[in-house]
């Protein structure tokens, strides 16, 4: 699944190739995907108006417009590929969005979702905040200074393990089970640790190493792992640098302990037995 550093490394591809500009004309070549394509909306509020910002929300790319926004997730194999073509080169291409400038059309976005997770909605400026899709999010864990008291507050009382607390998008966005296991490494607590019985200080450790990880992942491009590409379809590297996750006996590049291997929350989990306590 596209995590935050993904969508994120997505949504500085797309921004480069529409902002400023117009998606004067929208093609869906089916009705939903994992909901109903609101397609009258989104010809209302986003055709023919020029694109004001493209900036991410969790793991949602908001394009904005005068009138309102356009709401795009992917899934879990979702894309956005940018293409001089009006016909998708890639299957499982299910909407198309035609971009002009000043001069005329310059290019066609592509939606490619293989198994049809991800999801084309829209929204008025007024009622963004509100909208079901992000009301509840937590915050964003690179634009927010006081994340690891955040995070103390509302691990008070909470039983369950760490690595499930930082993956709930209600305590934190973005933090998708790949980084989870590499901000838990970095900053020694063990996954299976209750939330509660995280100290202060290690929540100051874990929110730092939180922003570096992911600051990190979205230096490289994200990860490569399932269906995504970048926008050019290029894939991304990250994963060449991965500290635990996928490791299971390898040595721990800190101690050179056997790196183990369990299911918390039925997702894959690793971690250092010795460094991680």
């Amino acid at each position: 699944m596209p995590e935050l550093p993904e969508v994120e490394c997505l949504t500085r591809a797309v921004r480069s190739v529409i902002l400023g500009k117009k998606l004067d004309e929208m093609v869906f070549h089916r009705p939903d995907l994992r909901w109903p394509i609101p397609t009258q909306d989104l010809q209302e509020l986003i055709a023919g108006k020029t694109i004001l910002s493209v900036e991410r929300r969790s793991k949602y790319l908001l394009i904005e417009t005068e009138s309102g926004y356009a709401i795009i997730h992917l899934g879990m194999t979702g894309n956005m590929l940018f293409s001089p073509e009006a016909t998708g080169r890639w299957n499982h291409t299910h909407a198309s969005f035609r971009v002009r400038d000043d001069s005329g059309p310059i290019g066609y976005l592509h939606y490619v979702d293989p198994r049809r997770f991800g999801c084309i909605l829209c929204s008025s400026r007024d009622a963004l905040v509100q909208h079901p899709l992000l009301k509840n999010l937590g915050p964003e864990p690179l634009d927010t200074e006081n994340l690891d008291e955040i995070l103390f507050q509302r691990s008070r009382g909470k039983t369950v393990a760490v690595k499930n607390f930082l993956m709930d998008a209600h305590n934190v966005v973005g933090v998708g089970n790949i980084y989870a296991n590499e901000s838990l490494f970095l900053a020694g607590v063990k996954p299976s640790r209750k939330a509660s019985a995280v100290k202060r200080d290690e929540w100051k450790k874990i929110s730092d190493a939180i922003k570096k990880v992911l600051a990190a992942a979205i230096q490289a491009g994200g990860t490569s792992f399932r269906d995504y590409k970048h926008v050019d379809g290029e894939p991304g590297y990250f994963e060449l640098s991965l500290s635990v996750y996928g490791r299971e006996g390898d040595p721990c590049l800190r101690c050179k302990t056997g790196i183990s291997s369990s299911r918390i929350g039925g997702r894959a989990t690793y971690f250092c037995s010795r460094c991680q306590r």
